[in-house]
């Protein structure tokens, strides 16, 4: 955090600025751009959507609580045009797998439409704060370190890089500092799915023979948690299979080497595939993700921190500004099998009965300390084990819109003056699910 002006270019301002092109840092700058105002949005790769095109994660989590599409609004609206697309029926109730390229451009379409000014090769490097403001941010360039200022600003960067470069506290991991295990997803084509499909019949699944190879003590890596393979067209897939476990993503010896592991990683896979399941004989690994699949950092400090107890009894909240319904999926940190097997585990026991779902406060998005700081996404304020709910992409649409239109309600103040009523209004009108009794 640095309390002087610095001496860098500035590059430029506007009403809002958004550090991050994720999911969240998507959402809330079409919400604030649809109701008139400036918006910057900063994002360091060279495409938005984070980890649904970057990151290659295949698909989405369910968006329907059984009864209703729960993660209504912009998340919907994607969803549906995403499947349009594709060619493929929108199923909420079900995983939607994501083309990733297809994505890309449905992104670019939407914040072009909507005005939003987007900066590609960006990334926020320090932050100038004055009596409880973020004044302006220093961002890394092409062109070298340059300045920009805002009014009201929104830290989607998932690791809560400019709530942290504020001086927002925040916690990381367990109490022992340990975190979920990061994985690199990646592409493959030239599979058989005719020849796959009859193997499934007969009980010969990817899955079902990693698990006997795992019980044969034959598997060529330790990992009781087998994620997914999942199909794009018809002879391509994209996979979230493997971790690379005892990675500090946050430190860049760790980082570089979680890419590097995580591309052995994938090569193991590639020949588990072509060696043991039948149709992906001749399968081809086309690419590896250019984004680590992160599912964990920091957690900000904020005004209400939520819990596994909130989870636990369905929450309601006067400030509700969404609702949720994934389970608790908190990925092993290490090697120990024990720790692997228990994920499945709880994820089952705590699955939620259809019409289920806890609400997300706006409370949690607002840093202690800070006046014009918004944090959406997986970095907001919670534990461990309902952070490991809330951090699925489609909620972090919901938490993003929500920071966009909120932001725009706070331009003149405090995120903490926002009229929640007005503020749950708008969020309806645009299809935002929320508590019956608000």
């Amino acid at each position: 955090m640095i309390a002087t002006k610095g001496n860098f270019p500035l590059l430029a301002e506007s009403d809002i600025v958004i550090s991050g092109g994720g999911p969240a840092g998507v959402a809330a700058a079409l919400a604030a751009a649809r109701r008139g105002y400036r918006v910057l949005l900063l994002e360091q790769t060279g495409t938005l959507g984070g980890l649904a095109t970057s990151g290659l994660v295949p698909s989405f989590a369910p968006s329907s609580d059984g009864e209703r599409f729960l993660y209504g609004g912009i998340y919907e609206e994607i969803d549906r045009e995403l499947c349009r697309r594709m060619g493929v029926e929108c199923k909420p109730a079900s995983w939607q797998a994501i083309d990733a390229e297809i994505m890309k451009r449905l992104l670019d379409d939407l914040v072009e439409a909507a005005g939003v000014r987007v900066l590609f090769g960006v990334k926020v490097c320090e932050a100038e704060v004055e009596d409880g403001r973020i004044r302006a941010i220093w961002a890394a360039t092409a062109q070298g370190i340059r300045r920009i200022t805002g009014r009201q600003f929104i830290d989607a960067t998932g690791d809560g890089m400019l709530a942290m470069l504020a001086g927002v506290e925040f916690e990381y991991g367990d109490e022992a500092g340990n975190t979920m295990s990061p994985t690199l997803c990646a592409q493959f084509a030239n599979i058989d799915y005719k020849k796959y499909e009859e193997a499934c019949r007969n009980g010969n699944s990817d899955r079902a023979i990693w698990l006997r190879m795992l019980q044969a003590g034959t598997a060529p890596l330790v990992e009781h948690h087998f994620v997914c393979m999942t199909r794009m067209s018809l002879a391509t897939a994209t996979s979230n299979l493997g971790h690379i476990y005892g990675c500090n993503v946050l430190d860049p010896d760790d980082l570089t080497r979680g890419y590097m592991e995580g591309r052995r990683v994938v090569r193991t896979f590639e020949t588990f595939y072509r060696e043991q399941v039948p149709g992906f004989e001749n399968a081809v690994l086309v690419s590896t993700a250019s984004l680590l699949g992160v599912r964990e950092t920091r957690r900000i400090r904020g005004e209400y921190r939520m819990t596994f107890d909130d989870y636990r009894n369905r929450a309601d909240f006067a400030d509700e500004i969404g609702r949720c319904c994934y389970p608790v999926d908190i990925h092993s940190s290490s090697l120990d099998s024990e720790e692997q097997k228990r994920v499945e585990q709880v994820l089952a026991a705590t699955r939620f009965k259809h019409g289920e779902s806890y609400g997300i406060p706006y409370r949690a998005m607002i840093p202690v300390g800070l006046r014009n700081l918004l944090v959406p996404g997986r970095a907001i304020s919670s534990d461990r084990e309902i952070q490991s709910s809330i951090r699925v992409m489609p909620p972090c649409f919901v938490t993003g819109q929500a920071a966009g239109i909120a932001a725009g309600m706070a331009q003149e103040g405090d995120v903490r003056s926002v009229d929640i009523a007005a503020l749950q209004a708008a969020l309806r009108e645009i299809g935002g699910c929320l508590h019956g009794r608000q």
